[in-house]
């Protein structure tokens, strides 16, 4: 078994090129198991990948006018959302000849100035531009969460994605962008919360708060609910793995009964109950009916 080799600081920073790799170490070593191939002549330290370094990869063999764009873009801007085995997405001005490649996701498109910036990991589509690309590709238990996060994360308002969106008219889901837009909450905390707050909203139910507070009596805290209807009474949350935890079991238990005894009722989704959402959706439904009832 071939034992690892050194890496050099000069390869140690991110990924680098053939060429770069060849001024420090030889062809053998480069195929070594010190090295894993990023793209076609792209190479990095042998390692968990993440985004950034499929990111840092494309840069590397990307004309310098490539914006990032989509999920690429989202991660640019702060939100790393983008999963290891995502591609990179980019655009390229048309006639451009580079290719996709593995990882590498290039459309050409002609964007308007203001519609990109230059950020830490170079040209980027602005915020307003990544929020209208993301509206469009796909639906909106997908989409909204991405824009939950990237309002959340740069500030950018609903009038400046629908000035983009007027911009492109005739452009491919345009549709898709208003709607996406109206169920979009910057305080949404998390991908599962902002995707059990839209599964809610398609399903016809009352638009919940996000984030809602609930006092006691006298107006004391006792907790900060996920999604909650106020005037009812119902607070929903959602947990994930980490509430598996025995210290976290005992806290939310604590916390769950603070609620009840504030006088609301208390709705606990996990990912088990999530992915049966026909059923979750009744359950809650019965609640809120049942909330809303006289006397």
């Amino acid at each position: 078994m071939t034992r690892p080799a050194a890496v050099p600081a000069a390869l140690s920073r991110g990924p680098f090129t053939r060429t770069q790799a060849l001024d420090v170490i030889s062809p053998d070593t480069l195929r070594g198991p010190s090295y894993q191939r990023m793209l076609r002549g792209v190479h990095r330290r042998a390692g968990d990948i993440t985004h950034l370094d499929r990111i840092l990869a494309a840069r590397q063999v990307l004309p310098g006018d490539a914006a990032l764009a989509g999920l690429s873009a989202l991660w640019a801007h702060g939100v790393e959302l983008a999963k290891s085995t995502a591609p990179v997405d980019v655009i390229l001005p048309p006639g451009n000849k580079a290719r996709d490649r593995s990882h590498l996701r290039i459309r050409r498109a002609l964007l308007p100035p203001g519609e990109t910036v230059t950020l830490a990991l170079g040209p980027t589509t602005s915020a307003a531009r990544t929020a209208f690309d993301l509206a469009r590709a796909g639906a909106p238990l997908d989409t909204v969460p991405q824009l939950d996060q990237l309002v959340r994360a740069t500030g950018v308002t609903r009038t400046q994605v629908l000035a983009v969106s007027a911009a492109h008219p005739g452009t491919r889901w345009l549709s898709r962008v208003r709607p996406a837009l109206d169920l979009v909450d910057p305080r949404a905390e998390s991908v599962r919360e902002s995707q059990l707050r839209v599964a809610c909203m398609a399903a016809g139910l009352p638009r919940p708060v996000t984030q809602h507070i609930v006092r006691t009596a006298e107006g004391g805290f006792v907790a900060r609910v996920d999604l909650a209807w106020p005037e009812l009474r119902v607070a929903l949350e959602y947990d994930g793995a980490h509430h598996d935890e025995r210290d976290q079991v005992v806290r939310d238990r604590a916390r769950a009964n603070a609620i009840r005894r504030a006088g609301w009722t208390l709705l606990i989704v996990d990912a088990s109950q999530f992915a049966r959402r026909d059923e979750m959706l009744t359950m809650i439904r019965a609640v809120l009916r049942t909330a809303g009832s006289p006397g």
